[in-house]
């Protein structure tokens, strides 16, 4: 009777509203009847632990039971960050001026933090002397929020728009920034890729407190914008743990599937992303500065000369995880997080 009371408070509690049109999509794709993808939605929400979002963006459709368990889902992702995430340390990830001052060896760049009127030892004229001499020579600037997200909050400036350091710096508190920082400069094989971006690699470990695992990884690349995210108008594919070469061809976040860019013309399955062993290296070594933090999102920049860190995401996002093109056998990595798990 409990199990039964179970269901039917989990039933309850979903948004039949928002599951409404994501079941449309499936079932014109797939064929079946909108009501049974809608109750088979509500049954992976319940033996899987997968949102109707999940469902619909990993094509859960297509895949028979055995298939199905293998999946990363909402539920799943959100267990393997309470395990190997304590949230007494997760503010270190989260607050940009945090984690550059943690992983300052690791960003090969300059920055400074914005300070505010609250802070400790704030002096607004000091502030904007320390800005005046961090942009000289400098044509760009990157500005983040202080806890932006998904490739939120972060702008990029031209210090000669503005008249003054004292103008810049007011402008950048209006803005919430948190830090500023000196622009990558990006490896002329990124380039191939696309030039327009930073293409940026997400990198996922496991540090189980015996081993550090990079599990799995993916390559976001720009599509006619300043930033890479896939959310936001880049694309991605996956990457070989292995060798670094990417494994598929690319795909948009509306499904839309690219053997090569369309605006630069470069092949994606089997592009060889440089200095991969240095890259396994650095998320590695930067995976045990905050062993709290166990499970993170690595986000790698390739420069001219070595690897850097973007950031780190201290709750991975995982819809990238098991996209429809990625996955051509309908199994998931959640096998692979597993294996990470145990690793001795």
């Amino acid at each position: 009777m409990g199990k039964v009371k179970y269901i039917i408070s989990r039933v309850r509690k979903m948004d039949l509203s928002g599951m409404s049109p994501l079941a449309d999509k499936v079932s014109k794709r797939s064929g079946k009847p909108k009501l049974a993808v809608m109750l088979d939605m509500v049954y992976c929400g319940l033996k899987y632990q997968a949102g109707y979002t999940d469902y619909e963006l990993f094509a859960m459709e297509r895949a028979d039971a055995e298939q199905r368990k293998t999946y990363v889902t909402r539920g799943i992702n959100d267990r393997l960050v309470s395990r190997y995430n304590s949230p007494s340390h997760r503010h270190v990830f989260f607050n940009k001026d945090e984690f550059n001052d943690r992983f300052d060896r690791f960003l090969g760049r300059e920055w400074i933090k914005i300070k505010y009127p609250e802070d400790s030892g704030y002096d607004f004229n000091a502030e904007c002397e320390r800005l005046k001499s961090f942009c000289e020579g400098k044509n760009e600037i990157v500005s983040k929020v202080r806890d932006g997200m998904c490739g939120k909050g972060v702008d990029i400036i031209k210090p000669e728009d503005y008249p003054s350091a004292e103008e810049l710096y007011k402008y950048l508190q209006s803005q919430n920034s948190g830090i500023v920082e000196e622009c990558i400069v990006q490896n002329d094989e990124m380039n191939k890729l696309y030039p327009g971006s930073i293409n940026t690699v997400r990198m996922v470990t496991i540090n189980n407190g015996k081993k550090v695992t990079l599990v799995t990884a993916y390559c976001r690349i720009g599509n006619g914008g300043r930033v890479d995210n896939f959310l936001s108008g880049g694309m991605m594919t996956r990457v070989s743990v292995e060798d670094g070469k990417f494994m598929y061809d690319a795909v948009d976040s509306e499904n839309k599937v690219y053997e090569k860019h369309p605006l630069t013309g470069t092949v994606f399955k089997g592009f060889q992303i440089p200095m991969w062993d240095e890259c396994v290296k650095l998320v590695k070594e930067a995976a045990t500065v905050v062993p709290e933090v166990g499970y993170v999102g690595w986000d790698v920049a390739i420069t001219p000369d070595r690897p850097v860190l973007v950031e780190g995401n201290e709750f991975p996002g995982h819809c990238l995880y098991q996209l429809p093109p990625h996955t051509p056998d309908n199994y998931g990595l959640l096998p692979l997080f597993e294996n990470a798990a145990k690793a001795e």
